[in-house]
């Protein structure tokens, strides 16, 4: 509670990254009994947590690389946020996997952006405009570029 309380703000960026098991339920159910709001939430597979503070209202936009439970199925209220603006609207950007795992990597480093060759034959560079594209210096390969993820605040489970 007290660190939710404390490093939690609104309109903060959050990550709250693990899975099965280590995923951080616990930090997500006190940021929505904590009420915060208009968050940008971070994850590299949406689950059920990320789906209850969506539903909570809780979140304003989700930058993700694939969004469901394997176990469970789809995630409704990302789907009714996204269909029905309800409980709200909310923006969705989507990655592939590798393409966040790099982004998390180039905001720890530092760095403005991340750089990989994974959208090679893909369709996403069609539906997300922030992936670009950029001739490496050395080879005058073409590789995709897409900016790096800063959280305000991480919570994983160790």
């Amino acid at each position: 509670r007290d660190a939710v309380k404390r490093f939690v703000n609104d309109g903060d960026t959050v990550a709250l990254e693990g899975f099965t098991h280590l995923i951080p339920t616990a930090a997500g159910h006190e940021i929505i009994r904590q009420g915060k709001r208009d968050l940008t939430l971070v994850r590299m597979t949406p689950d059920l947590i990320y789906d209850q503070l969506i539903g909570a209202g809780c979140a304003r936009k989700l930058i993700f690389s694939w969004g469901g439970n394997p176990g469970v199925g789809s995630l409704h209220r990302l789907r009714d946020a996204v269909e029905k603006q309800w409980p709200q609207a909310l923006e969705i950007e989507e990655h592939s996997h590798a393409d966040l795992a790099n982004a998390y990597v180039a905001g720890a480093s530092g760095l403005p952006f991340a750089v990989l060759r994974a959208y090679a034959g893909s369709d996403l560079p069609k539906v997300n405009p922030l992936i670009k594209t950029v001739t490496c210096p050395f080879t005058g390969e073409v590789l995709a570029a897409v900016p790096s993820v800063r959280p305000d605040i991480t919570v994983i489970h160790a």
